[in-house]
């Protein structure tokens, strides 16, 4: 429906503007080929764009990769990059923009955000004109980066949740490996199973996820919802009967049938991925960045399978993305490195890296991600991909203290001190405060 909606869009565009043209009034792109200074192309005059983006050591090799190809292809055009590690990487985006020269070209999460604060370039135009083929990307993925019915951004991969299952464990209990289509009661079943005990202490845990972040896909797949629109909420939804059951349940995973790591450890990622590779955890939440570590684990085992499903199947759609910033000075020359960033060759560097889920299905499809990993069930990412959901994204200032809100009162929820009805009870009127009802 996404995309169907996307391309009506484009088709009611082309039609304002032949409209508009023929009462005089040109309102095409901001920046064209005309009218942008130094900056198209196809000139013989080289032009200088900058690329921002996050990263560890070896992210930033990759991007240096990119940038050699993309040279070699456009020898007019160079990049220079501006690249900060994430701890700090937002705050410094956060200068760039307010200057007179924020980079050309930024890689960005809350991409919706900046927009409506003005600070990013309208694509439409540009995709119009060119005629640029968006079907070859995930609906969720678009919608990831749309503001008010225009994209603004491009996402590089998809945050694909999956489960990881260590195959020694399965086989040591005797145990099927789980399929797609599998149930909550069997995931919880087949944790218990799987969870070993010894002198009363828990030697060997049958699953763990990240509560904190995750909770609102299990809400999803249980028929709930978190807001009445994800996008520009007036209140939360939290309050009905299956998200306070979804809650509940991963709760009870903990504290009643005791299959998962304390909330402490299970919180972050690496807390998970060490209990995996130490063949302590049978069961993973997780998404693609946990492959290299587990396949560079000696003797590890392992492969992966859907999400559960609940009355749904909903996985979660998200990831940074490109953006051209709307002070840039060079936007037809930034839209140019966009666009090959985007293309399969560019996304094709990325995804050789080991830990992306590319946002073109076209790439997923090619042997450059379905052959690089030691998987049985590489299409599994694929078939979680196309039913990506996009996390809440709306005004910064409220969805971050909507976070934060929701945090300290699932926090004791998920450590056995409260109930779920208790703990929504109390968020619900909080959240709704905050977006202005009450």
């Amino acid at each position: 429906m996404q995309m169907i909606k996307h391309i009506a869009l484009i088709l009611m565009a082309i039609t304002l503007a032949f409209s508009l043209g023929a009462c005089g009034k040109e309102e095409g792109p901001a920046t064209t080929p005309e009218n942008e200074e130094n900056s198209t192309p196809e000139s013989d005059h080289p032009v200088t764009i900058t690329w921002s983006f996050w990263g560890d050591p070896w992210e930033v090799d990759v991007n240096m990769r990119v940038i050699q190809v993309f040279e070699t292809d456009y020898p007019n055009i160079k990049v220079e990059i501006r690249h900060e590690p994430w701890s700090t990487y937002f705050d410094t985006a956060e200068e760039w923009l307010a200057s007179d020269s924020p980079p050309d070209v930024m890689f960005l999460e809350d991409i919706p955000i900046y927009a409506s604060r003005g600070l990013l370039e309208n694509l439409e135009p540009y995709i119009d004109r060119d005629n640029y083929d968006l079907t070859d990307f995930y609906p969720g993925l678009l919608r990831v980066s749309t503001y008010q019915d225009s994209l603004y951004g491009l996402a590089r991969d998809n945050d694909t949740k999956v489960i990881f299952y260590n195959k020694t464990l399965f086989d040591e209990a005797k145990l099927s490996y789980p399929v797609c289509g599998w149930s909550w009661e069997e995931l919880r079943q087949t944790a218990i199973k799987l969870t070993e005990k010894e002198d009363g202490e828990i030697e060997q845990y049958g699953f763990a996820y990240e509560p904190d972040i995750w909770w609102r896909v299990w809400v999803w797949q249980n028929g709930g919802e978190v807001y009445d629109d994800d996008f520009a909420p007036t209140k939360t939804l939290l309050n009905s009967s299956e998200a306070i059951g979804a809650i509940q349940f991963l709760a009870d995973l903990t504290n009643v049938d005791r299959v998962t790591p304390p909330y402490e450890v299970q919180r972050t990622s690496l807390g998970i991925g060490q209990l995996f590779q130490n063949g302590k955890l049978a069961m993973a939440f997780g998404n693609h960045a946990l492959i290299p570590g587990f396949a560079a684990t000696p003797g590890l085992r392992w492969d992966v399978v859907c999400l559960p499903q609940g009355k749904h199947r909903v996985n979660v759609a998200g990831g940074g993305g490109y953006v051209i910033t709307a002070a840039s000075r060079n936007k037809e020359a930034a839209w140019t490195f966009l666009k090959w960033l985007e293309s399969p060759k560019g996304q094709a560097i990325f995804t050789e890296s080991g830990i992306v889920v590319p946002a073109r299905r076209s790439v997923g499809q090619a042997d450059v991600f379905m052959k690089q990993q030691p998987l049985h069930n590489a299409t599994v990412f694929l078939e979680e991909t196309e039913r990506g959901r996009p996390a809440p994204i709306f005004k910064g200032g409220q969805a971050a203290e909507a976070e934060r809100l929701f945090d300290e009162a699932f926090k004791p929820v998920w450590e056995g001190e409260k109930s779920a009805r208790e703990a929504v009870a109390e968020v619900v009127a909080e959240v709704n405060r905050l977006l202005g009802r009450d």
